[in-house]
């Protein structure tokens, strides 16, 4: 409270009758409206929350709900998980250290499907809603709250996000209009194959009211983005990062790190080409037919297609066990294999939704509340692989696929002195394109995804706003029916038929950015491949492998049926605001996965249930006109994600020829757990909020929060798993599992100051927005032989996060720079293996905004996103400072025109 004691007796006592004599003296414009505006809607809110006003959303250098959420205290955003797709764009939000799929979303109170993020081969719709596909335009007002009512979805220990969409009858029903279009660019595109040099965005949004006394009212918003963008990423393996050996050089396994020296699995390189187009539409009609009834209906479709075309080359000893000269950061290998892959997935997914109300005013201090939604996502990536492979042996027509042969031409000597790793492979083996044979080609290869939610809820609210004693309650039915579903067929060569070589089918090469040798990344032309494939296939040149198993063991179903009740008392008073109440959560689920029994692929049915009585209760205290103290308690429930419940062992080999052979690297494994429970946690918030004085025109907010969470949920990693008899040492075994206990705890510190002219009149125009989050997590996860290992933070929490926002604000132009950090956060977890665990690395990040009004409601601007092209980087290892991963984050610049014409 120092800062707001000194702003105070610096500028109170002048300032403010100075303001009351000519309000002249206090400029509100665009951005300055945004953020008060946004105060008043935290201020208003029961507990504990944060607000982003449409406005604000406007003015940064954001375009999804997501990439605007990273501006809140206590959020962090993350990429998809998964280790197939790009991750150059965010995905889902973490609250408070807590992930997407325990936080609750909605659009204007009502839930939306989702069908989740991208996972690679794991079966996998997440419960959590992917808030990229939904755009930045629809929204009025972008709501996080973060302390629990019984009136809410208690899936929320993180919080409850809720996009509010316009109204008509905002600025008292005046009519409303805003077009705007840019082209935009990212950086480093075009490699190793062209693209569109420009993208596209337009975003539209009108309303206005008509009818007897224009009691109804229409809003639309609609928006499309197209932007081709390109990423290169450098890694090792999917699993089992590094190697360790002992001074004879045998790799060693477990937790012994012999002599220390760390050695990367593999050397790999991806170029990623991506094309991504957005398309969304939103319509909403109102009616006020008297002063006693509202009502709407809202209609919506959101689509996000990712044409994405990804380029590797991956270099592999295939035999770790002994290592050869070895020092610190040194070593060789006696052979080895390359590997040149293309993949090309158009994921495309769709959200509809659905939704009506009515508010009815039964009289001055009573309100039933009606609403009804239904929404469906879909999920869809059909995918096409292409592999070729160095020295590669084939079977014989009809009697399996291909293997892998390493040989001393592919030997190489290895560098890990920097944090990117370099095999050296020799550049002539390297470009000895008659070398690399057909090893696979995947055709029809496709994941699908679908989710259906259907919701109904009544609320009645007596005298509950209002002073004195009221009450509220409430019912709701909510049924949600996911999906996976994921086919593969492969084809690989035999021995009938010559080898077909990537001498002939050749692509377009870029840089391997972190090689030592300089060599360059080698590519294969699609066209030119899958002409020449259905050659050799007609020509009886290719085994159709046996994909049953991978394309039976990831499908489930999922049903899910949840009754919600619950009953609040408040009692308000000119100082005090108070709520208490009890929410009962009665959840049943029936999940069907699939199964392997005498050799049949067969349903396999599970189904469970809980019941939860979760109290609440919170408090505001207006101490002073400018000063509220709050405090909320609560408990709240995380539930499974979907696919966590179907009871099966999905196998995944890297190569279909690996099968059988027990020193396969890559092989990875997902088992369900029917009995997994949802974690309940206990949450305690204490907040102040201090007004800053009127020529100020700002907030002061501290909030300080612990969670202590009972059967808190993580996949759990272990190495080794047997299949149809063979034992294979290196596969990763992935399952969902309850830990002992996990909590997080934290503080948050935030500040708007709207103007500077309390210092100087020089800089009245400058005002800044900041927030500062410390969050102090731990966790104890189960080991294999049942004793625990307690890590100091959950899956997915950084241990800081912080925002800085400067803003010039004078007659037609407006300028902002906008400043996130993440601290480094927890990936992933081997309960067993403790520096395999993976971890994020901080990452900060600037964004630009300008505008400037060229006329009146014509407005150019321009926004930069990630100026520097700060990379995302990944790490494991027993001081964390091994790398996993490092993904390019381009940067992109639009450029457009705004249209908002004075329609009063």
């Amino acid at each position: 409270m120092a800062l707001a004691c000194a702003v105070d007796a610096a500028a109170q006592d002048n300032t403010d009758a100075a303001v009351q004599e000519n309000p002249a003296v206090v400029t509100i414009t665009g951005i300055k409206r945004s953020y008060l505006k946004a105060i008043d809607s935290k201020l208003e809110h029961a507990g504990v929350a944060d607000v982003v006003s449409a406005n604000e959303v406007q003015g940064l250098p954001d375009v999804t709900a997501v990439e605007t959420l990273r501006r809140v205290p206590g959020l962090a955003v993350l990429p998809t998980m998964d280790n197939e797709h790009p991750r150059d764009e965010a995905a889902t939000p973490v609250i408070r250290g807590l992930g997407a799929a325990y936080n609750n979303v909605t659009i204007d109170g009502s839930p939306l499907a989702s069908p989740g993020t991208p996972n690679g081969n794991l079966g996998s719709i997440g419960r959590g809603v992917r808030l990229d596909i939904l755009p930045s335009s629809m929204i009025s007002e972008l709501v996080v709250a973060k302390t629990f009512s019984a009136d809410q979805e208690p899936n929320a220990i993180g919080g409850a996000i809720d996009l509010k969409t316009r109204s008509a009858f905002e600025r008292n029903g005046q009519p409303f209009f805003t077009i705007e279009g840019a082209a935009g660019r990212a950086s480093g595109g075009g490699k190793p194959r062209s693209q569109d040099k420009l993208g596209d965005r337009l975003l539209t949004t009108g309303s206005f009211t008509f009818g007897p006394e224009q009691r109804y009212g229409m809003v639309v918003s609609a928006n499309y983005q197209k932007l081709d963008t390109t990423t290169n990423t450098h890694m090792t393996t999917d699993t089992v990062f590094e190697n360790f050996y002992d001074s004879k050089g045998n790799r060693l396994s477990g937790n012994d790190l012999g002599n220390g020296f760390a050695v990367p699995q593999q050397d790999k390189y991806w170029y990623v080409q991506d094309s991504r187009s957005r398309l969304g539409l939103t319509v909403k009609g109102e009616a006020r037919p008297t002063d006693e009834i509202s009502a709407f209906v809202t209609a919506g479709y959101y689509k996000f297609r990712d044409q994405m075309q990804r380029n590797e080359n991956l270099i592999d000893p295939r035999n770790t066990a002994v290592v050869y000269n070895q020092t610190a950061t040194s070593g060789t290998y006696p052979g080895g294999d390359v590997e040149v892959g293309y993949a090309q997935q158009d994921m495309t997914s769709i959200t509809r939704m659905l939704q009506t109300g009515l508010d009815w005013k039964l009289a001055e201090d009573q309100v039933l509340a009606l609403r009804a939604n239904a929404s469906r996502a879909t999920y869809r990536e059909p995918i096409q692989m292409i592999k070729f492979i160095t020295n590669a042996a084939y079977g014989a027509p009809g009697k399996g696929g291909a293997s892998v042969v390493a040989t001393p031409e592919y030997g190489f000597s290895y560098d890990t002195s920097g944090l990117n790793h370099s095999f050296n492979v020799s550049p002539a083996a390297w470009n000895n394109l008659a070398n690399y044979k057909l090893f696979y080609y995947r055709p029809d290869y496709a994941r699908a995804a679908t989710d259906h939610i259907a919701n109904v809820r009544a609320d009645y609210r007596h005298h509950f706003d209002r002073p004195g004693l009221g009450f509220a309650v409430g019912a709701s039915y909510t049924r949600d029916k996911p999906s996976y579903n994921i086919y593969r067929n492969d084809l690989e060569p035999n021995n009938s038929q010559p080898a077909l070589t990537l001498a002939s089918v050749i692509g377009p090469s870029a840089p391997l950015m972190y090689h030592q040798n300089g060599l360059g990344l080698l590519t294969i032309d699609p066209q030119k491949a899958i002409a020449q494939i259905a050659a050799l296939r007609a020509a009886g040149g290719l085994n159709t492998t046996d994909q049953a198993n991978f394309s039976n063991q990831d499908n489930f179903e999922h049903r899910e049926r949840t009754v919600g009740a619950y009953a609040q008392v408040s009692y308000n008073t000119e100082q005090w605001r108070t709520q208490f109440g009890v929410h009962q959560d009665s959840t049943r689920q029936d999940t069907t996965g699939r199964a392997l029994v005498a050799g049949t692929w067969r349903a396999l049915p599970t189904s469970s249930r809980y019941h939860f009585l979760l109290p609440s209760a919170s408090a505001t205290y207006q101490a002073s006109a400018a000063l509220d103290l709050r405090a909320a308690a609560s408990q709240t429930i995380g539930r499974p994600t979907y696919d966590s419940y179907a009871a099966r062992s999905s196998v995944n080999f890297v190569n279909p020829a690996d099968l059988g052979n027990p020193n396969a690297s890559g092989v990875t494994v997902t088992v369900g757990n029917p009995d997994i429970k949802p974690r309940l946690s206990t949450n305690l918030d204490l907040a102040a909020n201090y007004k800053l004085p009127q020529s100020v025109g700002g907030l002061l907010s501290l909030a300080v929060f612990d969670k202590d969470i009972k059967d808190e949920i993580f996949n759990t990693s272990s190495l080794g798993y047997t299949y149809q008899g063979v034992t294979y040492p290196n596969a990763v075994v992935s399952k969902p599992v309850n830990a002992a206990r996990a909590d997080v705890k934290g503080v948050e510190l935030g500040v708007t100051v709207n103007s500077l002219g309390w210092l100087h009149p020089v800089v009245k125009d400058i005002g800044f927005s900041a927030n500062w989050t410390v969050l102090d997590g731990s966790m104890n996860v189960l080991k294999s032989d049942k004793s625990t290992r307690k890590l100091d933070r959950l899956v997915g929490q950084p241990d800081q996060a912080a925002n800085f926002t400067l803003f010039y604000s004078s007659g037609g132009l407006e300028l902002r720079g906008a400043y996130n950090y993440q601290g480094k956060a927890l990936r992933s977890i081997v309960p067993d293996v403790a520096w395999q665990d993976l971890y994020w690395a901080a990452r900060s990040q600037v964004d630009l905004h300008a505008s400037y009004k060229i006329a009146k409601g014509i407005t150019l601007f321009g926004q930069i996103q990630n100026v520097g092209a700060r990379r995302l980087t990944s790490y494991a290892g027993p001081a964390q400072n091994l790398l996993k991963d490092t993904y390019s984050v381009p940067t992109v610049v639009w450029l457009g025109l705004r249209f908002t014409p004075d329609l009063r």
